[in-house]
C-alpha cells in the first residue's frame, strides 16, 4: 500500500499526540501520586464509650525519615472537656509502624492526622458516646506509716481502681475522719463518732492519691475515703481504718 506524504505527516502528528497525552497522563499521575498522603493512620475502633481505651496506628514509608527512630507528629483533636486535645511526638519503628493508647476521656467527635515533614496523613474520626453501664471501681488506703502522737500530722495514701485494676486518673476523692468516741470507749460503734470529711484530693494519672489531717485528741481514730462517682465510674467508699493515737 502506497501513502502519500500528507497521510505520513498525519501518522506522525497522531502519534505524537498519543505520546504527549501518555506524558500527561503519567505526569498527572506521579503529581498525584506526590499529593498522597504518604502515611496510614488508623484508630482500633471508629466509636467507644467514654472510659474505654482505643488505639492509634500509623504508618509511614521508612525511607521518607530523615532517620532511622526519627518522630512522627500526631495531633489529637478532642471535645473541651478532654485532657487529649493536643500534640504528641511518636517514635516510629525501623518497619514504619507508630502507635498511641488513649483514653476516650470525653464524649463527642474527634479527629486525628499525623505529619512528618511534607506529609501528612488522611484525617481519621472517633465518636465517643455514653457507657451503657458504668465501670464498677474500688477505693483502698492505706497509712498512717509511722506511729502518732497528738500533735502529728497523720499521712495516707490510697488508690482509685477500676474493676479491671487500671488506676482512674483525674478524679476527686473525699476523706473522712472519726474522732476518738468517749461516750462508747469499749465499743466499736463508728456512728457515735464525731466525724469529719475533708477534701477533695485528686488522683494522679494512675490513680494514686494521698491526703493527711492533724491529731489533736488521744485514742482510736476511724478514717476512710470516698469517691461519688460520675457519667463513667460507680461511686465506691473505702474500708475504715482505725490508727492509734497515743
Amino acid at each position: 500500500m502506497n501513502y502519500d506524504k500528507y497521510s505520513i505527516r498525519f501518522f506522525i502528528i497522531l502519534i505524537c499526540i498519543l505520546e504527549l497525552c501518555c506524558i500527561s497522563i503519567i505526569a498527572e499521575t506521579t503529581e498525584s501520586d506526590s499529593e498522597q498522603a504518604y502515611i496510614d493512620l488508623t484508630v482500633s475502633s471508629s466509636a467507644v464509650e467514654i472510659g474505654d481505651t482505643f488505639t492509634i496506628e500509623g504508618f509511614i514509608v521508612p525511607s521518607l525519615l530523615s532517620r532511622p527512630g526519627d518522630k512522627i507528629l500526631l495531633q489529637v483533636t478532642s471535645p473541651k472537656e478532654s485532657r487529649a486535645d493536643t500534640y504528641y511526638q511518636i517514635k516510629v519503628g525501623a518497619d514504619g509502624i507508630f502507635s498511641l493508647e488513649l483514653p476516650a476521656d470525653a464524649m463527642g467527635d474527634w479527629s486525628f492526622v499525623s505529619r512528618y515533614e511534607s506529609y501528612s496523613s488522611d484525617v481519621v474520626p472517633l465518636t465517643v458516646t455514653g457507657r451503657a453501664k458504668v465501670k464498677e471501681t474500688e477505693l483502698t488506703i492505706s497509712g498512717p506509716f509511722s506511729i502518732l502522737h497528738v500533735g502529728d500530722k497523720a499521712r495516707l495514701s490510697g488508690w482509685l481502681n477500676d474493676i479491671d485494676g487500671n488506676g482512674v486518673p483525674y478524679r476527686q476523692v473525699w476523706y473522712s475522719f472519726g474522732l476518738p468516741s468517749y461516750s462508747c470507749v469499749l465499743c466499736d460503734d463508728d456512728g457515735r463518732r464525731i466525724w469529719q470529711t475533708l477534701g477533695p484530693v485528686t488522683t494522679d494519672e494512675i490513680g494514686y492519691f494521698e491526703f493527711a489531717f492533724d491529731i489533736r485528741e488521744k485514742g482510736t481514730y476511724a478514717v476512710k475515703a470516698s469517691f461519688p462517682g460520675d457519667e463513667i465510674y460507680a461511686a465506691t467508699e473505702s474500708e475504715t481504718h482505725y490508727p492509734q493515737v497515743f
